[in-house]
């Protein structure tokens, strides 16, 4: 494998694991402190956040999926020919998803602190 197509993969991994550790930080500081926030603000803004925890953690479920289409590109099965490329629909889907997810997220994260103010 080419040095350069190497490199797109680890980035495309690395990438994939942030989010899925920014995702899993916010959840758990947000879900930490939750009975605090719940306790100031009421309830009548948490189902912003409960939609921003839910995007979070699709955001982990397609990144754990982007790592597995990557895992499956490099190591394709013996009777298909490799065409190693990070650009390739399995690849490109569930991060792409992921990538959406996280975003809707932290949208959702700041008009739940916005409302709540």
């Amino acid at each position: 494998m080419e040095e350069k197509t190497q490199k797109a993969f680890d980035f495309a991994a690395d990438l994939v694991k942030q989010l899925i550790t920014l995702s899993t930080a916010i959840i758990a500081l947000t879900v930490t402190f939750a009975k605090d926030i719940f306790a100031e603000n009421g309830d009548c803004f948490s189902g912003w956040l409960v939609a921003a925890w839910i995007t979070y953690f699709l955001s982990i479920i397609f990144g754990v999926w982007a790592l597995m289409a990557l895992t499956g590109t490099l190591d394709p099965p013996k009777n298909k020919s490799p065409s190693l490329s990070i650009q390739g629909g399995n690849c490109r889907l569930p991060t792409g998803l992921q990538i959406l997810a996280f975003l809707m997220g932290i949208g959702l994260t700041i008009t739940y602190a916005i409302k709540s103010l």
